[in-house]
């Protein structure tokens, strides 16, 4: 269960990414962990409180239409701008792995591209 400290630091970042005009997607509880979907410029956040503090993740899909160079940093601009903000404020970084599939479904050598 997370600390008081953690739930009142989750609030604050739910808060610095609302006045930042992020679109909130969904909040809900997976086996008793908050998970919050926020999006903003077709950048989407995920944040997650978890017993050891809040962790992140920050993508985009890309498949929804044609891109400009102009709107490709705008979408990395944001990106940079959440992992930042997230980093500063003690957050982990989730890998995709993490994101995408449950812990039964990790693997103890699973790893990302990289890319």
């Amino acid at each position: 269960m997370p600390t008081k400290e953690q739930r009142e630091l989750f609030e604050k970042i739910l808060d610095d990414f609302h006045k930042d005009r992020f679109k909130f997607i969904s909040d809900r509880d997976v086996n008793g962990t908050r998970v919050v979907t926020l999006s903003k410029y077709g950048a989407t956040v995920v944040l997650v409180l978890e017993e050891q503090g809040v962790a992140f993740d920050t993508f985009a899909d890309l498949k929804t239409g044609i891109y400009e160079l102009g709107d490709l940093h705008t979408l990395t601009r944001v990106m940079l701008a959440v992992k930042k903000k997230c980093l500063d404020l003690g957050c982990r970084e989730m890998n995709t792995t993490e994101r995408l599939y449950p812990q039964e479904r990790q693997g103890s050598e699973t790893k990302t591209s990289g890319l």
